[in-house]
Order: C-alpha cells, then structure tokens, then sequence
C-alpha cells in the first residue's frame, strides 16, 4: 500500500506488545519478540501496519531493572543490618551500664569499708601511741638533813625539781605507779664521818634492794647509790624505807649541791 506523507496523517499510536526482559529465556508469544506490531490509522481510514525492533530497549530495561533490584537489595540489607547494629549496641550498653553500677556500688563498699577499718586502725595506732608518748619521770632531794629516822620509816625527800605526769608525792615521799610497766629507780644517800645510814627500795610491797652508806668505822662522809629496774601494776606503790636501825645520818648538801636524792622514770 502507498503511504504517502503517513507520517503527517497519524493520529494514533498504541503499543500493543509486552516487553521481552531476558533474551534467553525459552517463551513464544507476543511477549518474546524482538520485534513489535502496532495498528495505524490513518485520515482515510485505511489499516496501516509499524514494526518497532525493541531489542536494544529490552537490554535497557533489564539492566535498569536489575540496578533497581541491585539498589533495593542493598538499601534493605544496609538498613537491616544498621537496625541491628543498633539494637545491639543498646543492649550492649545497657547490660555494661548494669554492671558498671553493679561494680561500682561494690567498689564503693569495700572502699568505704577498707576506708572504716583505716580509721579505726589509726585511731587505735594513735591511742597507742599518747599512751607510748606520756611520760613519768621524777627528781626529788631533801630540803633539810635528816638523822635518827626509825626502822622502816619512809624517807621523805620532799624537793621535787621534776615530777612529769604527778605520780610523785613529796608530801610522803611515795611514788604511785600511773600505768602498768617496767619502772627505773635510783636513790643516792650520803652520811656524815661516823654516822651510818641504810635504806631499801620498796616496791609492790616487797623490798627490793638496800643501799648503804657505811660512815662509823671512817672519819670521813660515806656515800652510796642503788638502781633497780621494777615491774609494777597501776596504783601499786614504790617509796625509799629505812633498814633496820642504821637511820642516824643523812646529808643534804655535799659542796653546796644536794647530794641525797631519788629518782624514777617509766622505761
């Protein structure tokens, strides 16, 4: 048939064909042509027939097709897996808030405790130790000489020059121990040319050892002195006696100095 100028006298296209996606795929039909018919009409009202080769545009769309699927695919799996890493994560930090706390509130106790016993232990430690740094000691001599004492008679010596912690009494010449401990005492006693003079330390209640100044048998003064190392017990009591009846003499100043006295000190 001749068309003539066709081209100008169409008024309608329709597509009447399905496209073919995969070239190799074993189909028959309309739907697996390369090629594709459609009806044309024209002003005279005559059938006209177009063939279209829609090879080319059917490997376009499979390749659209397949970046679109391709793309769908990856966005879901990336979603998904951003979805769960989420999720994750936040289970994560809350089970590792819980056991931070959890550690936390243990840590804090035992310090707390490690903290209390600390300062019980420094406490007790620095009892101990005004305890340990109090001291007793004391330094007495005789404000007069004295002569003719009785047996067993406790010898004042009532000038006290040193007296820490009070546990000296020059009033009776008594030492009355403060706390429980080993105690130093020492007692010098000088008597003048033919005069003897004999003393003991007692302590505890129990005589613990003499001193004597053996002046009768020499023409000049005679002197002696004692130390003794005691344990005592609190308000046990410690004091220098007379020895039987050798209490004639006892010097107070030797060359201007006190030369009798006693003394003792908490060790």
């Amino acid at each position: 048939m001749f068309l003539g100028p066709c081209a100008g006298l169409l008024t309608l296209l329709n597509v009447v064909s399905t496209l073919q996606l995969d070239e190799n795929s074993p189909c028959s039909g309309l739907g697996c042509r390369k090629t594709v018919s459609m009806p044309l009409l024209d002003q005279m009202k005559g059938n006209l027939k177009a063939d279209f080769d829609v090879s080319e545009m059917n490997q376009l769309l499979k390749v659209y097709i397949d970046q679109e699927i391709r793309s769908g695919v990856e966005i879901g799996m990336k979603n998904s897996v951003d979805n769960m890493i989420n999720s994750r994560m936040q289970q994560v930090q809350q089970e590792t808030t819980s056991v931070i706390d959890k550690n936390m509130s243990r840590y804090i106790s035992d310090f707390e405790s490690k903290m209390t016993k600390l300062k019980q232990d420094n406490e007790k430690e620095f009892s101990e130790m005004k305890k340990v740094s109090k001291k007793y000691a004391f330094f007495a001599t005789l404000s007069s000489d004295r002569s003719n004492l009785p047996a067993n008679a406790v010898v004042m010596f009532d000038t006290v020059s040193l007296n820490e912690g009070d546990a000296y009494d020059g009033t009776t010449g008594i030492f009355t121990c403060p706390e429980d401990g080993l105690y130093h005492f020492s007692w010098t006693t000088v008597s003048n040319p033919g005069k003897d003079f004999t003393s003991v330390l007692v302590a505890n209640d129990r005589k613990i050892a003499e001193n004597a100044a053996d002046s009768d048998s020499v023409s000049d003064a005679m002197t002696g002195t004692s130390n003794v190392i005691v344990r005592m017990m609190k308000r046990q009591k410690a004091w220098i006696g007379v020895q039987g009846s050798d209490g004639k003499n006892l010097k107070k100043i030797w060359v201007g100095s006190p030369c009798s006295m006693f003394s003792g000190f908490k060790l």
